[in-house]
């Protein structure tokens, strides 16, 4: 739904001011010819579903529609399948944005009473919360987040009992609307994930840990059947994590460059109808520019600028080939794109089944969509916020507010919204069961219910309810069923604090590489004295694939005896140029990083390894921000940058809070040349920004776009151009002089002629 003016690919994500004018020698005008650009009316939900094109073999039809729901971006389907929406009021009331501060979200409930397919009763739950973007249900309460606050509210029913309680402001204070954290996706391993977030969270008992992961995404987060994730930003479509989550994470005091997600398919759309109300849409080479937003023949965007929502489809209506096809959401083009996911030899690949067309696309130009999921019924669900303003006002270009204005697009600010099934003409529809009301086996039994919706909720009801009841179906199940069922039964196990090392060792023999890749990624939640049981099976055990390596690596690690060593060692040895097996290894041995070294590394030389096995030796993090040397206006300088970089110009989600990069959104800007070099050069990449490959400390990057410059935003001024610079080149392990204001005002001044056109790199080296 959310989306950024650019994906800045150097240094951060900064404000682009709303009213600045046209570039000198560029052109901020409409490419598209006014005649061709139709009016955008609201449209009666029956006109609304007449423009949809959908792929051949699918039907689209209303679960849900205003009055019975308002500008919904979220969902959460309860155990008796209805519909916990969040509602996000407030979002863009006029061009403006004016009383976008004021608390006016909801989360409420939507249900079917007549059993129609239609829900025909709503009930407010929650109301006067501050744009809410995230909730998942529990039997006694919700966890969700608004604007502010991560929160958890015990409920009896449909009714809340008492206050939300906040549970972490932190979480959710940087940024602003479009840069915050979302998600709350519960996945096998009985963590909850975030987009925009670098942070996990779990219940234990009655409280709530939040615990370090890999930052992830922007607005919207999706898993598979084995626990990996699927995330994007605004300008990629999809990406997909190659490992379970946190397997590389378990040495803290090891800082290893990650790159263990990868882009799937191309960013390619092909929307149904032109698209001038694009905030880049000026841009194209008539205009003087390097490249074309819009397509100069058709007039309709080229690449994605707004991916949102997602879901990989798990459900039992669609066609068996359609079974773990990943459904990305783009508002500004009005469609929803397909990409099958291909997995192979522990690598993924993304497809476009249908070519040139689009799963789903609009010519109703205020049809939003901005999530998916899988539902109840086996069908997939989509949420149409149907709200004209998309983008908010804080990246709103003179050219985008034009396009808005001129066919009302900013009106009506609340009171439509859609919830739409999308369902195989040829497929069933399963009939909803309360699982609240299943006991013991008979819920265990769903474990191996062909639809993921049906299994995962049953294991979230019985992680929450630990009836030890349950342990011996669900230990029998470990040994005895498909390869779904058994991996659900050893991870609700695990949420129930019931595993045991007998429940993984006829999973980690296996010969399906996917079970015994879960099996062993399991092993590493044992307890020491569980764990040891496992060792004569991780000793004797071999990969059933190349991709179930890493996991093996990781499990040998924690045993710490002479004999997983040695197997540890043979393992690199061996197999020591796949993927990741190196960083699995370091990240098993924390606290054993000695003892390894010592008795293995002798005859082993490997520089990266030993110096991982030294980093983790030390027992801490590496040295924190390196600001010993400023003092007075300079560190004052650092302290406004700082505060810049992790809040309202939210630089951290293109580059990481730890400044090691972002992958396809931007570089490293710990120890990077581009940032401790000449700050006459920093100063030029500010002030016009940056296009094109950039090289940093040795290794190549090519972002996805161009980082905008920010000399025609009356808002950076030259000083805080100054602070931001000196807070990056005087953190993580940078050291450099601090950028007084003087830089960057000379620079501007020698530069002025390039009026915003973008350096590269080759450029600036001169």
């Amino acid at each position: 739904m959310f989306k950024r003016l650019f994906i800045l690919s150097l240094l951060c994500s900064l404000i682009v001011a709303a009213k600045h004018g046209d570039q000198e020698g560029n052109r901020m005008e409409s490419v598209v010819p006014e005649k061709l650009i139709p009016p955008s009316p609201v449209l009666p939900l029956a006109q609304a579903l007449k423009t949809f094109r959908l792929a051949p073999g699918f039907v689209i039809e209303a679960v849900a529609a205003e009055p019975l729901v308002d500008s919904p971006v979220c969902l959460d389907f309860d155990s008796t399948g209805r519909m916990w929406v969040c509602e996000m009021l407030g979002y863009m009331p006029d061009i403006d944005g004016k009383g976008e501060g004021d608390p006016q979200g909801r989360i409420v409930i939507l249900e079917d009473t007549d059993h129609d397919g239609k829900a025909d009763k709503r009930t407010v739950f929650l109301d006067k919360l501050l744009l809410p973007r995230a909730l998942t249900v529990f039997e006694d309460g919700v966890l969700f987040m608004d604007d502010k606050r991560l929160c958890w509210v015990k409920r009896s029913g449909d009714v809340p009992l008492g206050e939300p309680q906040p549970l972490d402001t932190k979480i959710v204070a940087a940024g602003n609307v479009e840069h915050k954290p979302n998600g709350l996706l519960a996945n096998l391993d009985n963590r909850y994930y975030l987009a925009k977030s670098d942070r996990r969270i779990q219940r234990v008992g009655d409280h709530w840990e939040i615990e370090p992961t890999s930052f992830r995404g922007q607005w919207g987060i999706a898993r598979d059947d084995f626990g990996h994730l699927y995330h994007n930003n605004n300008s990629t479509l999809l990406f997909g994590d190659l490992l379970a989550p946190n397997l590389l994470q378990g040495n803290p005091g090891v800082k290893m460059k990650l790159k263990d997600s990868t882009q799937l398919g191309s960013n390619r759309v092909w929307p149904a109808r032109v698209t001038p109300a694009v905030n880049r849409g000026y841009i194209s080479k008539a205009h003087g520019f390097g490249s074309d937003t819009l397509d100069p023949q058709t007039f309709k965007l080229i690449n994605t600028t707004a991916a949102a929502g997602m879901t990989v489809y798990r459900g039992t209506n669609f066609p068996p080939e359609w079974y773990g096809t990943a459904f990305t959401t783009e508002p500004v083009a009005n469609l929803v794109k397909a990409i099958r996911i291909v997995a192979k030899d522990g690598k993924l690949t993304g497809e476009h089944p249908l070519g040139e067309s689009e799963f789903l696309a609009s010519t109703d130009e205020r049809f939003r969509p901005v999530n998916a999921y899988t539902a109840p019924d086996g069908s997939l669900y989509l949420l149409d916020m149907y709200h004209g303003i998309i983008q908010h006002k804080t990246y709103m270009t003179p050219y985008l507010r034009s396009q808005t204005l001129s066919r009302g697009l900013e009106k009506p600010a609340t009171g439509f919204g859609r919830i739409y099934r999308i369902r195989s003409t040829n497929g069933k529809l399963e009939t909803l069961k309360n699982l609240a009301a299943l006991q013991g086996l008979d819920l265990v039994k769903v474990l191996m219910h062909p639809n993921a919706w049906q299994r995962e909720t049953a294991q979230r009801l019985l992680v929450s309810r630990k009836d030890a009841t349950t342990v011996p179906y669900l230990a029998k199940l470990t040994v005895g069923g498909s390869t779904l069922a058994r991996i659900h039964a050893i991870w609700t196990l695990e949420g129930m604090g019931a595993l045991k090392a007998e429940n993984l060792s006829d999973a980690i023999q296996s010969s399906d590489a996917k079970l015994q890749s879960s099996a062993l990624w399991a092993s590493t939640r044992l307890a020491p004295s569980e764990l040891a049981k496992l060792e004569p099976t991780l000793l004797a055990v071999n990969p059933a694939a190349p991709e179930v390596a890493p996991y093996l690596a990781r499990a040998l690690g924690p045993l710490g005896t002479a004999k997983a060593f040695s197997r540890l060692a043979g393992l690199l040895k061996t197999q020591g140029k796949i993927s990741f097996l190196r960083e699995a290894a370091v990240s098993g041995l924390d606290h054993h990083e000695n003892e390894f070294r010592d008795s293995q590394m002798q005859a082993m030389k490997d520089p990266q390894l030993l110096e991982w096995l030294a980093q983790g030796s030390k027992d801490k993090q590496p040295d924190g921000p390196a600001t010993s040397g400023l003092k007075g206006p300079e560190l004052a300088s650092y302290e406004r940058g700082k505060a810049l970089f992790n809040g309202e110009a939210a630089c951290f989600g293109c580059h990481g809070s730890d400044g090691a990069g972002m992958p396809n959104l931007g570089p490293p800007l710990d120890a990077s040349q581009w940032v401790t070099g000449k700050p006459e050069i920093l100063a030029s990449i500010l002030l016009h920004g940056l296009t094109g490959a950039v090289t940093v400390d040795g290794e190549n990057y090519k972002p996805e776009a161009d980082m905008p410059g920010l000399y025609m935003n009356p808002t950076m001024t030259d000083q805080t151009l100054a602070d931001i610079a000196t807070y990056i080149r005087n953190t993580w392990t940078n050291q450099a002089a601090a950028v007084p204001e003087a830089v960057f005002k000379h620079q501007r001044e020698a530069t002025k002629g390039r009026a915003g056109k973008a350096w590269t790199a080759a450029e600036l080296m001169k």
